[in-house]
């Protein structure tokens, strides 16, 4: 909200004692705080670093160390493995990932995939992610779907990321399909990388 001075020269007359106590409430509620003298850091240790902030609900001062902050550790990937119409196909490389430098050295949260069309028959849709690079299944519990379901998020058995899970810059991710329900159509993964 922006600061709203009344003027006695907009006005035409004195000021009313309401009309100044809203000026200074203005003022107060509505200013920006400058530290002045402080030096210039390009970068920023995100589990040491804090940033400072106010808590209008408390009425106090705060800070936050940068790594609690999810929007500012949390990175997301998107990965189309198979068109919406066509049956994912089980085995080892239904597609890679090769690890951009922003993910160096995080590690995967969390992960989901999700079909367009739901498979009704036979084995629950089962994924793998390997890190090729390395030679090691990042899921200790891959990700499923069950029948009848299109997402990973609603699993009897939900995904466990073990225990090798950090990435590095140009890692190859093999994406693994071990199983495919009947009728499955498209393939879809949810990768969730930060630092804990």
């Amino acid at each position: 909200m922006a600061t709203v001075i009344t003027l006695r020269k907009q006005e035409g007359r004195p000021l009313t004692f309401t009309e100044v106590d809203g000026n200074f409430t203005s003022i107060d509620n509505n200013k920006q705080e400058k530290v002045s003298n402080l030096d210039t850091a390009t970068s920023v240790d995100s589990s040491a670093d804090k940033m400072l902030f106010y808590d209008n609900s408390s009425e106090t001062t705060k800070s936050v160390v940068m790594d609690n902050v999810t929007s500012f550790i949390e990175r997301n990937l998107i990965v189309k493995c198979v068109n919406d119409g066509i049956a994912p196909a089980v085995g080892d490389g239904i597609t890679h990932i090769t690890i951009p430098s922003s993910l160096n050295g995080k590690k995967l949260q969390n992960a989901h995939a999700h079909v367009y069309t739901a498979g009704t028959g036979g084995s629950i849709t089962n994924v793998q992610i390997h890190n090729l690079t390395d030679s090691v299944d990042i899921l200790s519990t891959p990700i499923t779907i069950d029948l009848n379901e299109k997402d990973s998020s609603t699993a009897a058995t939900p995904v466990v990321v073990g225990a090798s899970n950090t990435v590095a810059t140009a890692d190859v991710l093999r994406i693994d399909v071990d199983a495919v329900a009947t009728n499955t159509l498209g393939l879809e993964l949810r990768i969730v990388f930060g630092t804990a």
